[in-house]
Order: C-alpha cells, then sequence, then structure tokens
C-alpha cells in the first residue's frame, strides 16, 4: 500500500500490509497520523508518526470471513461497516472492541432491507445465497453527524445479481 499524504508536497510511503486477502477501504484519521485498512477478515491500523518505522497492529474482526466495507473515525474509535449488515466498534486507545455493560463486543445489525427477489434468487437462494435477505447486504458507507451521536449508514447486495439497497440512521 502506498500512502501519499496530500497536505505535504511529495510525502509518500510504501508499507507491506500482513494482511493481503480483499484489501479493500482505508481511512485516515483526521488529526493524527493514524490510517485504518479493513480487508476480509482483518482491521489493520498503520501508525505513520515516525517515517523511518510503521507500527501496524492487525485485529480479528468479529465474525470472520464477512469483509470490512466501509471505515471511519470518531475519536478513537473506529467504526466498521461490514458484509451481512454489521456495524461494529473499536477503540484505538485500549485495543480492543467496544463492550457493554456485560462485557459483549457491541454489534448493531439491520433487521430489515429491500433486495428484489427475481426469480433467479428463488431458484438458487438456498445454494447460493444464506438464508435472510439481510445476510446478502453490505455497509458500503457510513458517517456521522456533526455532533456525533447519529450514525448514518447505507449499503446494498454484494452478489451481483441482486439488486436492493438499505439505508439507517442509527441514535
Amino acid at each position: 500500500m502506498c500512502i501519499l499524504d496530500v497536505r505535504k508536497p511529495l510525502k509518500n510511503r510504501v508499507v507491506l500490509l500482513p494482511q493481503k486477502n480483499e484489501n479493500i477501504v482505508i481511512t485516515g484519521h483526521d488529526t493524527q497520523p493514524v490510517f485504518a485498512v479493513g480487508s476480509l477478515n482483518h482491521l489493520m491500523l498503520i501508525d505513520d508518526r515516525d517515517p523511518n518505522t510503521t507500527d501496524i497492529t492487525s485485529v480479528k474482526i468479529l465474525e470472520p470471513a464477512q469483509g470490512i466495507r466501509s471505515l471511519s473515525f470518531q475519536g478513537n474509535i473506529i467504526t466498521i461497516g461490514a458484509c451481512k449488515t454489521s456495524l461494529m466498534f473499536y477503540d484505538v486507545r485500549n485495543r480492543k472492541y467496544v463492550h457493554d455493560y456485560e462485557y459483549v463486543p457491541v454489534k448493531r445489525k439491520l433487521k430489515q432491507a429491500y433486495v428484489n427477489e427475481n426469480w433467479d434468487w428463488h431458484v438458487h437462494r438456498h445454494s447460493f445465497y444464506p438464508p435472510s435477505t439481510s445476510d446478502v447486504i453490505s455497509i458500503m458507507t457510513h458517517c456521522y453527524d456533526d455532533s456525533g451521536l447519529r450514525l448514518f449508514s447505507a449499503g446494498g447486495p454484494l452478489p451481483l445479481d441482486l439488486v436492493g439497497n438499505y439505508a439507517a440512521v442509527w441514535e
């Protein structure tokens, strides 16, 4: 991966990532030299403070083989949008997933989405696709409002032969 800082003229670096399977999305922190890269099974954090060394932390996502599709920083928390309509939250400072009061990782899933269930969908549904429509929807983008209290997320189905969409505001 090549990191190019557009705020500084001609400063770029090449960083070899430990996970090479489906590196799909990258985001940078607004105020710190930290980048996050999402892949099929891992979230990778790249600390770019020292130009001579690179600290890379690789963290497995909560449900393997989901695939990270969107990332964003909100202070020290990374919000992760993934396949199967999952939203997960990772605390960079503490280097662990955000937990609820029972120490269970906080994860949000949508309950309903629109998928055009065409004839091919019904014929091949059980052999190729998971049993529920929310299992084929991925969160492709998300962002917080200015207050940081509401989160907008949107996406659609990953299989090319399906048509559909999903959008939600989480409070």
